[in-house]
């Protein structure tokens, strides 16, 4: 298993996120990541850089979001970092997820994800960028 980084660079467009997942497919078949995996971190890359092209960057300018992913043996490592509005996801309340739908608030689920499918997540702002950092530790094999 080897101890390299892989990249991928997108802009600040929805239609990214359909090349976001075709990369993640392509890392998962190259290392041999099991479909559980790759599941959880499509559904946490696709979360979390849907929010930051909505929300955290302003569409009549060109921003860029970098998503790097490393392995080994025992985990995977994925940093997103953007150059949007400052802005620390983690910060936010976990949702009431045992209210009903009619009474939770709108919002929430897509950290609730990260929270629930990544072991670690760390936040911080450096030189203007947003950057999170993720491990999921304990991953398999196919």
């Amino acid at each position: 298993m080897s101890g390299e980084c892989q990249q991928i660079e997108l802009t600040n467009n929805l239609e990214e996120l359909a090349r976001l997942e075709a990369w993640l497919a392509s890392w998962a078949e190259q290392m041999s990541v099991d479909s559980k995996t790759l599941f959880q971190l499509n559904l946490v890359c696709d979360e979390l850089v849907t929010n930051t092209i909505l929300y955290g960057c302003q569409s009549s300018v060109a921003h860029s979001i970098r998503i790097s992913i490393w392995v080994d043996m025992d985990n995977i490592e994925l940093t997103i970092t953007d150059d949007g509005m400052a802005f620390d996801p983690l910060s936010l309340p976990s949702p009431d997820v045992q209210a009903s739908v009619e009474e939770r608030r709108i919002g929430g689920l897509g950290i609730h994800f990260v929270r629930e499918s990544m072991d670690e997540a760390i936040y911080e702002r450096v030189d203007k960028l947003n950057i999170l950092h993720m491990k999921k530790i304990g991953w398999k094999t196919r």
